[in-house]
This record gives structure tokens, C-alpha cells and sequence, in this order.
């Protein structure tokens, strides 16, 4: 009977010394991997900014068959949310913060634990896209702390995870295809030409910016087959005269380039396009697939060729998407030189 009391006792101070042991791990943990991707900064962001796409390349889904998923209304960009049940319990993930191209912050919550900080960060780098992937927690619950410990601490648990899902996730984005394809750089001499648009002013936001497309190309459009103009006679176009990254601010018009001029619709401003030196690059694509890296191929083209660019900049939506292939969508972008 001895031997079995002292062997419950020693049992007992295994388990105290086990859990204040656990007690006194740290509740607060921040962990990062990061992993270069060969691929396009946008093609990485939109993927990881899909919540559908998690399925594909989360490394919980290597490890737990059990896990069912179930979407929100939205599972693209801020609001976007799913939920999920498995055999290890429920959770829940939100993205609440995305900068395009930059970074995307969400929440993730374990049960009726309080929601811990997820974050994304993407870079471009020479050879792609440098992407890299945060879990941040203030005040983790006990149970997590146990397996924290288990493991050897916060970052040997949390870090492999992180490393198998940004090599997955890399393999899945090198199985995407390309939807657009970009020109070299070049400079170019244009003619001064008559635009009529529609103006905006606006914070730089996808969808905001996308709206106004939506409903001011169309317009435009419809006023020039109502004056009388074929294709040809105009090009559909956009040209922006500010573009300001750190108050987040845009100022544009939506319109028509002219071949043919006529008077402005009721609520389009009339203006001429300046002719002279342009830097121009073509971007092939479906709209709104590839903007980033034009953008940013032109600003490193000037600044490789210590080649200042000014205001206005501007676009030409060259052909018609209802007849030709998406990946064949003509976008030109013409930024003006000194």
C-alpha cells in the first residue's frame, strides 16, 4: 500500500509541477515565417485574400481531415469570414484590414476563446514576392499554453505550421495560371487629343474605383454612338491627376479620348491630353488583373533611367472584351515624361 500511495504522491507533484509549469509560460506569443514566391505580388495576394483558396493550402487540412468549412456571405477582401467545425472543435476567421498588394490583417478564434491576430505581408522582391505570414496573441488561454509547452514553446509550435502552409501555399500559386502579360517599357511621342469625362474624387479603394468604372464607362460609351461616333473615332479612357499613396487619395476622369471631337455630355469635363515624350507599357489582361505590375514596372523603368514623370496619367482600353480573349484585353497606360 506504501508503494502505491507514494506512486499516486509522485504522480500528483508530476502533475502540480506540470501545470505551474504551464502557468508560468508566457501567454503572449508572436510568431512569423516568410518564403519568397516566384510569382507576382498580385497573384500571391489575391490568392491568399481569398478564403476559399485556404482549403488548397492550409496546413491544418494536411493534418485534420475532419475539418468541414462553411463561407460567409463574402470571403474576398474586408468582412470576408468562414467558419469550420472538426473533431479538435470549432473556429472562426474574419479578415478585417487589407491594404492591396500590401498586407491583410484577420482574426481567428478557437471556440469561445477571445480571437487572436493573424497577419499577412507581402513585398516585392527580385525574384517574386516575398510573402510573410504573422500569428500574435496578448493573452492566450491556458489550453494553448499546454500544447505551447508540449511543443517546446510558442514558435516551435506555431513555426513549422507557418512554413508548411507558405510552401503549399507557394506550390498553389505556381499552379495558377498567368491572366495577363506585360509589354516592355518604352517612350513614346503622342499627339495632343481632345478627352471628355466623367470626374471622380475619391479614397484609392478596388471596389469604390471599380464602381465608378462600372457605371461611367458605359455612360460615356453610350453618349458616343448617340453623337454619331463609331470606334475608332474615340478611345475609352481614364485619366488621373492625382494619385496620392499616403493621404490614400485619387482624382480622375472616365471618359473618352478623341479622334473626332465633340462637345462634353451634361456632367463630363472637357479637356485636352497634352501630347510629348510618354513612358508607355501594355498590359494584356482582364481589367483589374496585372495594374499593380504595370504601374510598377513603368515606375522602375524611370527610375532606372533617372527619368521624372509628372501629371496627368493616363489609360487607353483599347479593344472591345466582348470580342477578344480575356487574356487578350488591351490596356495601355502612358505616364508623361521631362
Amino acid at each position: 500500500m506504501k508503494i502505491l500511495k507514494y506512486t499516486v504522491l509522485f504522480l500528483l507533484a508530476i502533475i502540480v509541477i506540470g501545470l505551474l509549469y504551464v502557468t508560468m509560460q508566457p501567454s503572449n506569443y508572436d510568431v512569423s515565417r516568410s518564403k519568397v514566391i516566384n510569382q507576382p505580388i498580385s497573384k500571391v495576394f489575391s490568392t491568399v485574400n481569398d478564403l476559399k483558396t485556404w482549403e488548397q493550402w492550409g496546413p491544418w487540412h494536411d493534418q485534420d481531415s475532419t475539418i468541414v468549412v462553411t463561407y460567409g456571405e463574402t470571403t474576398v477582401g474586408v468582412g470576408a469570414s468562414d467558419s469550420w467545425t472538426s473533431k479538435d472543435g470549432p473556429g472562426a476567421m474574419k479578415t478585417i484590414a487589407v491594404e492591396e498588394n500590401k498586407s491583410i490583417q484577420q482574426e481567428m478564434t478557437f471556440g469561445d476563446n477571445e480571437p487572436s491576430e493573424i497577419i499577412w505581408d507581402f513585398e516585392e522582391v527580385t525574384d517574386g514576392t516575398k510573402v510573410t505570414w504573422t500569428m500574435k496573441d496578448d493573452k492566450a488561454p491556458f489550453i494553448f499554453k499546454f500544447f505551447a509547452a508540449l511543443s517546446g514553446g510558442w514558435d516551435a509550435m506555431l513555426g513549422p505550421m507557418e512554413e508548411q502552409g507558405l510552401d503549399n501555399l507557394s506550390e498553389v500559386v505556381n499552379n495558377i495560371p498567368d491572366k495577363f502579360r506585360l509589354s516592355e517599357v518604352v517612350v513614346v511621342d503622342t499627339e495632343e487629343k481632345p478627352f471628355i469625362g466623367f470626374p471622380h474624387k475619391m479614397k484609392i479603394n478596388h471596389e469604390a474605383m471599380q464602381k465608378a468604372f462600372m457605371e461611367s464607362l458605359p455612360k460615356a460609351g453610350m453618349y458616343a454612338v448617340k453623337s454619331g461616333l463609331v470606334l475608332g473615332d474615340y478611345i475609352p479612357a481614364a485619366v488621373f491627376h492625382k494619385w496620392d499613396e499616403k493621404t490614400g487619395e485619387t482624382e480622375f476622369h472616365i471618359g473618352l479620348l478623341l479622334n473626332k471631337d465633340i462637345d462634353p455630355a451634361e456632367g463630363m469635363d472637357k479637356m485636352n491630353i497634352a501630347g510629348g515624350k510618354h513612358a508607355k507599357i501594355s498590359k494584356y489582361g482582364n481589367y483589374g488583373e496585372g495594374d499593380y505590375e504595370a504601374h510598377t514596372a513603368l515606375a522602375k523603368y524611370l527610375e532606372a533611367n533617372k527619368i521624372k514623370s509628372k501629371f496627368p496619367i493616363y489609360e487607353l482600353y483599347v479593344n472591345d472584351p466582348a470580342n477578344v480573349k480575356e487574356i487578350d484585353i488591351q490596356t495601355d497606360i502612358f505616364y508623361p515624361v521631362e
